[in-house]
Parts: structure tokens; sequence; C-alpha cells
């Protein structure tokens, strides 16, 4: 787990803090379920979402600058490194993805443990 920590890069740490604020913000909402926090969760979901995206697209512009920069390396290596670069870009979405899943099973909860008076 750490080791693909490591390898989605430095933008892995903003999208681990805005995560977990979601996470605690859903979690507050599990624990006692009001409507109007659910604007603050949506907010970070969208930005622990959007974090991902970038999160991603930086990593594999990393991998393409890399490659661009190399000149006398065979080809079948230089498939490898391109796919080895690829596989490590993936990393900020599966983090991403479990924080999200995460915030939407506390908030799936809360809206069950939620009655119409508490709106």
């Amino acid at each position: 787990m750490i080791q693909a920590f490591v390898e989605g890069g430095w933008a892995m740490w903003p999208l681990l803090v805005f995560g977990m604020v979601t996470i605690g913000a859903a979690g507050r909402f599990a624990h006692r379920p009001q409507l109007a926090q659910l604007r603050f969760i949506g907010a970070m979901s969208l930005l622990t979402f959007v974090t991902t995206f970038h999160a991603t697209w930086l990593a594999i512009s990393a991998v393409l600058s890399y490659l661009s920069k190399l000149e006398d390396v065979a080809s079948d290596q230089l498939v490898k490194i391109l796919f080895t670069g690829l596989m490590e870009s993936t990393r900020a979405g599966g983090l991403g993805g479990l924080l999200l899943i995460v915030t939407l099973l506390l908030v799936a909860i809360g809206t069950l443990r939620l009655t119409p008076k508490q709106g």
C-alpha cells in the first residue's frame, strides 16, 4: 500500500488530505445526519474527484516527459518503461476511488438514518 502511494507521486498527498476531510465529513453525517451537511460533502467529493483526475494526468505527463528525453533506448525497453509509468500513473485513481467509495458508503448510512424532521 505504501509502495503504491509512493508510485503515485507527490500529488497523492493533497488527494489523501482532501479525501480524509471528505470521509470525516461523511462520518459526521452518518453519526448525526443533517441535510445541510450534504452540500459540504458534495463539494469535497467533487474536489477529491478533480484532484484524482489531476494527479493521474500529472503522473502521465511526467512519464511522457521522461520518455521524450530518452535517446539511445531499445524499443522493447521503451515499451516497458511506458507501461510501468502508466501503471504507476493509475495509483491516484485507485486511492481517489477508494476514498470516494468510503465517503459514499457513509453518506448512504447517514441518509438511511435521516428522518424527515432532521432536514
